[in-house]
Protein backbone atom coordinates (compact mmCIF):
# COMPACT_ATOMS: atom_id res chain seq x y z
CA UNK A 1 0.00 0.00 0.00
CA UNK A 2 1.35 3.35 -0.79
CA UNK A 3 -0.28 6.65 0.14
CA UNK A 4 0.05 10.24 -2.46
CA UNK A 5 0.02 12.57 -0.30
CA UNK A 6 -0.40 15.24 -2.53
CA UNK A 7 -3.48 13.29 -3.94
CA UNK A 8 -4.70 11.73 -0.67
CA UNK A 9 -5.24 9.29 -2.90
CA UNK A 10 -4.75 5.40 -1.05
CA UNK A 11 -2.98 3.28 -3.61
CA UNK A 12 -4.12 -0.31 -3.12
CA UNK A 13 -4.78 -2.85 -5.66
CA UNK A 14 -8.24 -3.08 -6.85
CA UNK A 15 -8.97 0.29 -5.67
CA UNK A 16 -9.76 2.86 -7.92
CA UNK A 17 -10.57 6.09 -5.85
CA UNK A 18 -9.87 5.73 -2.47
CA UNK A 19 -8.96 9.30 -0.83
CA UNK A 20 -8.50 10.08 2.85
CA UNK A 21 -10.38 13.43 3.46
CA UNK A 22 -7.54 14.87 5.48
CA UNK A 23 -5.41 17.06 4.47
CA UNK A 24 -7.66 19.57 3.11
CA UNK A 25 -7.24 23.58 4.12
CA UNK A 26 -10.29 25.36 5.06
CA UNK A 27 -10.80 28.76 4.89
CA UNK A 28 -9.48 30.10 8.48
CA UNK A 29 -6.26 27.70 6.95
CA UNK A 30 -7.08 24.77 9.91
CA UNK A 31 -6.55 21.44 8.12
CA UNK A 32 -8.73 18.18 8.20
CA UNK A 33 -7.27 15.33 9.59
CA UNK A 34 -5.99 12.23 8.37
CA UNK A 35 -6.73 8.71 9.23
CA UNK A 36 -10.80 9.70 10.14
CA UNK A 37 -12.76 9.25 7.31
CA UNK A 38 -11.68 7.81 3.61
CA UNK A 39 -14.28 7.89 0.68
CA UNK A 40 -13.75 4.89 -1.68
CA UNK A 41 -15.49 3.19 -4.47
CA UNK A 42 -16.61 -0.32 -4.02
CA UNK A 43 -14.49 -2.84 -2.48
CA UNK A 44 -15.97 -6.00 -4.07
CA UNK A 45 -12.43 -6.70 -6.06
CA UNK A 46 -10.03 -6.88 -2.92
CA UNK A 47 -7.81 -9.71 -2.39
CA UNK A 48 -7.17 -11.01 0.72
CA UNK A 49 -3.45 -9.18 0.55
CA UNK A 50 -5.42 -5.81 -0.27
CA UNK A 51 -8.10 -6.34 2.89
CA UNK A 52 -5.10 -6.79 5.04
CA UNK A 53 -3.67 -3.28 3.73
CA UNK A 54 -6.93 -1.55 4.30
CA UNK A 55 -7.35 -2.63 7.61
CA UNK A 56 -3.48 -2.11 8.25
CA UNK A 57 -4.31 1.75 7.50
CA UNK A 58 -6.28 1.55 9.68
CA UNK A 59 -9.89 1.12 8.69
CA UNK A 60 -12.39 -0.21 11.48
CA UNK A 61 -15.50 0.75 10.05
CA UNK A 62 -17.16 0.10 6.64
CA UNK A 63 -20.14 2.38 5.32
CA UNK A 64 -22.26 1.20 1.94
CA UNK A 65 -23.80 3.30 0.35
CA UNK A 66 -24.98 1.35 -2.58
CA UNK A 67 -28.96 -0.12 -2.83
CA UNK A 68 -29.37 -3.51 -1.20
CA UNK A 69 -29.07 -5.19 -4.35
CA UNK A 70 -26.07 -3.76 -5.85
CA UNK A 71 -24.59 -5.00 -2.14
CA UNK A 72 -25.39 -8.48 -2.97
CA UNK A 73 -24.66 -8.28 -6.08
CA UNK A 74 -20.86 -7.19 -6.19
CA UNK A 75 -20.34 -7.79 -2.29
CA UNK A 76 -17.54 -6.00 -0.62
CA UNK A 77 -14.49 -8.46 0.13
CA UNK A 78 -14.37 -6.97 4.12
CA UNK A 79 -17.96 -9.05 5.06
CA UNK A 80 -17.51 -11.01 7.69
CA UNK A 81 -14.53 -9.77 8.47
CA UNK A 82 -13.47 -9.44 12.13
CA UNK A 83 -11.44 -6.44 11.76
CA UNK A 84 -14.32 -4.02 10.33
CA UNK A 85 -17.83 -3.17 11.13
CA UNK A 86 -19.46 -3.05 8.17
CA UNK A 87 -23.08 -0.98 7.26
CA UNK A 88 -25.18 -0.74 4.34
CA UNK A 89 -27.36 2.15 4.11
CA UNK A 90 -28.26 2.87 1.09
CA UNK A 91 -28.61 6.42 -0.18
CA UNK A 92 -30.58 5.94 -3.25
CA UNK A 93 -33.13 3.23 -2.44
CA UNK A 94 -33.03 2.11 -6.10
CA UNK A 95 -30.68 -0.13 -8.06
CA UNK A 96 -28.04 2.57 -9.52
CA UNK A 97 -27.21 -0.19 -11.83
CA UNK A 98 -30.01 0.10 -14.02
CA UNK A 99 -30.21 2.72 -16.14
CA UNK A 100 -33.50 2.25 -17.16
CA UNK A 101 -34.68 3.11 -13.52
CA UNK A 102 -37.23 5.92 -12.71
CA UNK A 103 -34.69 8.88 -11.36
CA UNK A 104 -31.39 7.30 -13.22
CA UNK A 105 -34.05 8.12 -16.69
CA UNK A 106 -34.00 11.35 -15.43
CA UNK A 107 -30.61 11.63 -14.78
CA UNK A 108 -29.70 10.51 -18.18
CA UNK A 109 -32.19 13.07 -19.53
CA UNK A 110 -30.78 15.86 -17.64
CA UNK A 111 -27.56 15.88 -15.28
CA UNK A 112 -25.86 14.24 -12.19
CA UNK A 113 -26.44 17.39 -10.89
CA UNK A 114 -30.16 16.89 -11.35
CA UNK A 115 -29.56 13.78 -9.67
CA UNK A 116 -27.98 14.98 -6.51
CA UNK A 117 -30.46 17.51 -5.83
CA UNK A 118 -32.98 15.42 -5.76
CA UNK A 119 -31.13 13.16 -3.18
CA UNK A 120 -31.07 16.10 -1.17
CA UNK A 121 -34.77 17.20 -1.02
CA UNK A 122 -35.53 13.07 -1.27
CA UNK A 123 -33.03 11.03 0.97
CA UNK A 124 -33.00 13.02 4.06
CA UNK A 125 -33.16 10.06 6.15
CA UNK A 126 -30.74 8.37 4.71
CA UNK A 127 -28.05 11.22 5.04
CA UNK A 128 -29.09 11.51 8.60
CA UNK A 129 -28.73 7.67 9.29
CA UNK A 130 -25.30 7.76 7.33
CA UNK A 131 -24.20 10.68 9.61
CA UNK A 132 -24.92 9.05 13.01
CA UNK A 133 -23.36 5.97 11.37
CA UNK A 134 -20.18 7.74 11.53
CA UNK A 135 -20.81 9.30 14.96
CA UNK A 136 -21.03 5.80 16.41
CA UNK A 137 -18.24 4.96 15.01
CA UNK A 138 -15.80 7.43 16.15
CA UNK A 139 -12.59 6.50 17.06
CA UNK A 140 -12.30 4.44 14.17
CA UNK A 141 -11.69 5.04 10.77
CA UNK A 142 -14.46 5.00 9.01
CA UNK A 143 -14.47 4.22 5.03
CA UNK A 144 -17.66 4.81 3.24
CA UNK A 145 -18.10 4.18 -0.52
CA UNK A 146 -20.87 3.74 -2.86
CA UNK A 147 -20.00 1.67 -6.48
CA UNK A 148 -17.06 4.51 -8.35
CA UNK A 149 -16.36 6.98 -5.50
CA UNK A 150 -17.85 9.71 -6.86
CA UNK A 151 -21.85 10.17 -6.74
CA UNK A 152 -23.77 9.18 -3.24
CA UNK A 153 -19.90 9.05 -2.05
CA UNK A 154 -19.03 12.27 -3.23
CA UNK A 155 -21.94 13.81 -1.81
CA UNK A 156 -21.21 12.64 2.06
CA UNK A 157 -17.33 14.00 1.19
CA UNK A 158 -18.46 17.48 0.12
CA UNK A 159 -21.00 17.68 3.15
CA UNK A 160 -17.96 17.20 5.32
CA UNK A 161 -15.62 19.52 3.56
CA UNK A 162 -18.30 22.38 3.19
CA UNK A 163 -18.80 21.73 7.09
CA UNK A 164 -15.71 22.04 7.95
CA UNK A 165 -15.30 25.69 6.10
CA UNK A 166 -12.99 24.23 2.87
CA UNK A 167 -13.48 26.78 -0.26
CA UNK A 168 -16.47 25.86 -2.74
CA UNK A 169 -13.72 25.89 -5.66
CA UNK A 170 -11.85 23.02 -3.29
CA UNK A 171 -15.31 21.08 -3.38
CA UNK A 172 -15.75 20.68 -6.48
CA UNK A 173 -12.12 20.06 -7.68
CA UNK A 174 -12.16 17.75 -5.24
CA UNK A 175 -15.55 16.00 -6.99
CA UNK A 176 -14.55 16.65 -9.98
CA UNK A 177 -11.12 14.70 -10.34
CA UNK A 178 -12.73 11.31 -9.25
CA UNK A 179 -13.37 10.91 -13.35
CA UNK A 180 -9.56 10.80 -13.38
CA UNK A 181 -9.31 7.79 -11.24
CA UNK A 182 -12.19 5.67 -12.15
CA UNK A 183 -11.77 6.10 -16.25
CA UNK A 184 -10.99 2.59 -16.13
CA UNK A 185 -13.18 1.13 -13.75
CA UNK A 186 -16.00 2.38 -16.20
CA UNK A 187 -14.59 2.38 -18.85
CA UNK A 188 -16.97 -0.75 -20.01
CA UNK A 189 -19.92 0.62 -18.85
CA UNK A 190 -19.27 3.71 -21.33
CA UNK A 191 -18.15 1.20 -23.96
CA UNK A 192 -21.80 -0.42 -23.74
CA UNK A 193 -23.79 2.14 -23.05
CA UNK A 194 -25.02 5.05 -26.37
CA UNK A 195 -23.10 8.44 -25.78
CA UNK A 196 -26.25 10.01 -24.38
CA UNK A 197 -25.68 7.88 -21.03
CA UNK A 198 -22.03 8.75 -20.91
CA UNK A 199 -21.96 11.35 -18.62
CA UNK A 200 -23.24 9.45 -15.54
CA UNK A 201 -20.43 7.59 -15.79
CA UNK A 202 -18.33 10.98 -15.18
CA UNK A 203 -17.84 13.62 -12.63
CA UNK A 204 -18.04 16.76 -14.52
CA UNK A 205 -17.60 19.96 -12.34
CA UNK A 206 -20.61 21.20 -13.07
CA UNK A 207 -22.34 18.25 -11.35
CA UNK A 208 -21.49 19.84 -8.41
CA UNK A 209 -21.95 23.44 -9.49
CA UNK A 210 -25.51 22.88 -9.59
CA UNK A 211 -25.84 21.29 -6.24
CA UNK A 212 -23.85 23.88 -4.20
CA UNK A 213 -26.03 26.74 -5.92
CA UNK A 214 -29.03 24.78 -4.99
CA UNK A 215 -27.58 24.92 -1.43
CA UNK A 216 -26.92 28.55 -1.93
CA UNK A 217 -30.93 29.44 -3.08
CA UNK A 218 -32.70 26.68 -0.12
CA UNK A 219 -30.12 26.42 2.72
CA UNK A 220 -28.86 30.11 2.41
CA UNK A 221 -25.06 28.55 1.29
CA UNK A 222 -25.19 26.78 4.80
CA UNK A 223 -24.82 22.84 4.75
CA UNK A 224 -25.98 23.03 8.64
CA UNK A 225 -28.94 24.19 7.33
CA UNK A 226 -29.19 20.96 5.51
CA UNK A 227 -28.53 19.22 7.84
CA UNK A 228 -30.68 20.52 10.01
CA UNK A 229 -33.14 19.45 7.58
CA UNK A 230 -32.25 15.69 8.09
CA UNK A 231 -33.30 16.07 11.66
CA UNK A 232 -29.60 16.45 12.88
CA UNK A 233 -29.21 18.51 16.12
CA UNK A 234 -27.14 21.30 16.34
CA UNK A 235 -24.69 18.89 18.81
CA UNK A 236 -24.74 16.22 16.13
CA UNK A 237 -23.81 18.85 13.54
CA UNK A 238 -20.43 20.15 15.35
CA UNK A 239 -19.71 16.10 16.49
CA UNK A 240 -19.32 15.55 12.96
CA UNK A 241 -16.94 18.83 11.93
CA UNK A 242 -15.13 17.74 14.78
CA UNK A 243 -13.86 14.74 13.31
CA UNK A 244 -12.24 16.38 10.84
CA UNK A 245 -11.43 19.38 12.57
CA UNK A 246 -10.89 18.00 16.36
Amino acid sequence: MNFDEKTGRILIEGLHNARDLGGMTAKDGKVTAYHRLIRSDALDHLSDTAVTELSSYPVGAVIDLRSEDEAENHPDRILSDPRFTYYNIPLLRINADDINTGIIVDTIKTSLGHLYVWMFENSKPYFAEVFRTILKEQGKTVLFHCAHGKDRTGLIAAIFYLLCGVERKKVIENYAVSYDYVKDLVAPLIAATAPNVHHIYKSDASNMEMLLDHLDEKYHGDIRNFLTSCELSSGEIEELRKILLP
